[in-house]
C-alpha cells in the first residue's frame, strides 16, 4: 500500500485548503456579479468563474510539466532516475490540481457535499476521464450516472481505500509519461498533455455539477481564456 499512497497524500492536501477553495470561488462569484452589473442569471456567474478555474488550473499544470521535463536537455543534469523523480512529481502534482479544480467547480455551482462525498466525486470524475470503460458507460447511462455510481461504490468502500485501488489503475498512465525522456520535445508535449487533461476533468466536473439543463456552451478551450 505505501507504494500506491501518493494519491491518498493528494487527497490529503487538497482537503486541507476546501475551505480556502470555497471561500476563494465565492469572491470570485461576487467580483464576477460586480463587473456584469447584478444582471446575470446564476447559471451565467457559475460558468464565467468555471472557466476562470479551468483556465488557471490548465495554465499551472501545464508550467509544471514543462519544468519537470527539462532537465532531459541539460547534460549531466538529465539522468533517467531524475527524470523519473520528476516524473512521479509531475503526476503528483496534476492530480492535486485535478482533484482542487473538482472542488472549485463545485463550489461554483454550489453543491452541498460534505468532504467525504466531494472526495470521492473527485476521484470518480478523474477516473472516468482517463477510462474507455467508463466512456462507454456513459453512452448507456449518461455521465451523472457513471460518476454517481463510481461515487457511491468508492463511499462504501471508502475513500482511502479506494484512492489506493485507483492509483493502481493510473499508474499504467505513468507509461505515457515517457516522452519527458526526449530532449527538446519533452517540455511542449508535456506542458500540452498536462493542459488537455486538466481541461478535459475540469470540463466533466462542470458537466457533473451544473444543476441546470442547458449552459452557455459546453466546451471550454483554455487558449481562449487568460489564467489570473
Amino acid at each position: 500500500m505505501q507504494q500506491h499512497n501518493w494519491l491518498v497524500r493528494a487527497l490529503d492536501l487538497a482537503g486541507t485548503s476546501l475551505p480556502a477553495i470555497r471561500s476563494e470561488v465565492g469572491r470570485m462569484l461576487e467580483e464576477h456579479d460586480l463587473r456584469c452589473g447584478g444582471t446575470k442569471p446564476r447559471r451565467y456567474l457559475a460558468y464565467g468563474v468555471s472557466s476562470r478555474l479551468i483556465s488557471r488550473a490548465a495554465f499551472k499544470t501545464g508550467a509544471f510539466g514543462g519544468l519537470v521535463s527539462a532537465p532531459a536537455i541539460l547534460p549531466g543534469i538529465g539522468t533517467i532516475g531524475t527524470l523519473f523523480v520528476g516524473i512521479t512529481a509531475d503526476f503528483a502534482y496534476l492530480t492535486k490540481q485535478q482533484i482542487e479544480l473538482c472542488y472549485g467547480i463545485s463550489a461554483a455551482y454550489e453543491v452541498p457535499m460534505d468532504e467525504d462525498e466531494l472526495q470521492a466525486t473527485a476521484l470518480a470524475l478523474i477516473g472516468f476521464s482517463g477510462s474507455a470503460e467508463a466512456v462507454k458507460g456513459v453512452a448507456v447511462r449518461g455521465l451523472r450516472g457513471v460518476v454517481d455510481e463510481l461515487t457511491q461504490r468508492y463511499l462504501e468502500t471508502g475513500v482511502a481505500d479506494s484512492a489506493v485501488d485507483m492509483s493502481r489503475f493510473l499508474g499504467p498512465r505513468f507509461l505515457g509519461k515517457a516522452h519527458k525522456l526526449i530532449p527538446l520535445i519533452g517540455i511542449p508535449l508535456s506542458a500540452s498533455i498536462n493542459m488537455t487533461s486538466t481541461m478535459m476533468v475540469g470540463n466533466q466536473a462542470r458537466r457533473y455539477f451544473s444543476t441546470w439543463d442547458r449552459e452557455p456552451g459546453v466546451v471550454f478551450n483554455a487558449v481562449t481564456e487568460k489564467a489570473d
